[in-house]
């Protein structure tokens, strides 16, 4: 398999299409960049089961390594409520909604609140936070 360079942008779009692809829920892309070296984006997305947790997970890896991309290192796949897949510039967070919701990480890195429990009204589009969604929060 030839290996292939990616951009970050490259890598995210690809990510949230292969989650799309295996109908992730509730899916999340944060902007890093300028606020942290550990990555350009966090890409967030739900599962409602372990199983539904893995295959996306196992959408995503195929999808990339198709493209010519393996991930650096994959974390919590065994137990499948909280995987991490570690592509350097882009980092996947697949949770349960219970880790989701308790661990809050859409908060943590953007300021902005987990979303409901409930579907969206259109689920289906990634919600992307950057940093200029931040400075009109701290402005009011």
């Amino acid at each position: 398999m030839k290996s292939t360079l990616l951009s970050a942008e490259e890598k995210r779009d690809a990510i949230v299409a292969a989650a799309e692809d295996k109908k992730a829920n509730y899916l999340t892309v944060i902007d890093l960049r300028g606020k942290t070296v550990i990555a350009d984006f966090f890409v967030i997305c739900s599962g409602t089961s372990n199983i539904h947790i893995r295959s996306i997970a196992d959408g995503i890896m195929e999808s990339l390594e198709k493209q010519g991309l393996r991930r650096r290192r994959i974390e919590g796949y065994s137990e499948a409520a909280w995987v991490l897949l570690d592509y350097a510039d882009v980092i996947v967070h697949i949770m349960s909604e219970t880790e989701r919701d308790y661990y809050k990480l859409e908060k943590l890195w953007s300021g902005d609140e987990t979303p409901a429990t409930a579907p969206l009204e259109d689920s289906s589009a990634p919600v992307v936070v950057d940093e200029e969604d931040l400075d009109s929060d701290e402005e009011e």
